[in-house]
């Protein structure tokens, strides 16, 4: 692989794309799009199944077969852009060629993941003001029993 980049949990889907797209070794099977920077073509479907998501722990991440992988690039914002017979191209704004794009994506993929624990910090809140104002009530019957 080309370059590698460090990250957390939130963008390792867009990291191990990144990495498989970037691979000049790979670009038979998969490469960036020679007329748009932030779009990649999948030029051998049957290879991208055995060389790369099958040989590697990039299948855990972007799926087992070629199916998964289209399923998650599309809940992972990525479009697909029409194209002829036998090629898949997608896209996604903030998905191009170049580290400092690659950044914005993972601190924009961290972002919502950090919005995310929020909503569920809050949501544990709740549950635990709930909880603490039914053992009140809980209490003052039981006192009220004496």
């Amino acid at each position: 692989m080309s370059r590698k980049l460090s990250t957390g949990s939130s963008s390792s889907f867009y990291v191990q794309l990144y990495q498989i797209v970037d691979d000049r070794f790979s670009n038979q099977i998969i490469s960036w799009s020679k007329t748009n920077n932030n779009s990649f073509i999948v030029w051998d479907m049957k290879r991208i199944r055995t060389n790369i998501l099958l040989k590697s722990s990039s299948g855990v991440l972007l799926g087992r077969n070629l199916t998964e992988f289209v399923s998650k690039l599309r809940s992972n914002g990525f479009k697909t852009v029409v194209k002829g017979p036998g090629e898949l191209e997608f896209s996604h704004d903030d998905f191009a060629r170049g580290p400092l794009m690659m950044k914005k994506m993972m601190v924009k993929a961290l972002s919502e993941r950090i919005e995310r624990f929020d909503a569920q910090i809050k949501t544990m809140k709740c549950r635990i003001k709930a909880k603490k104002a039914s053992l009140g009530v809980e209490n003052l019957f039981q006192n009220l029993r004496i």
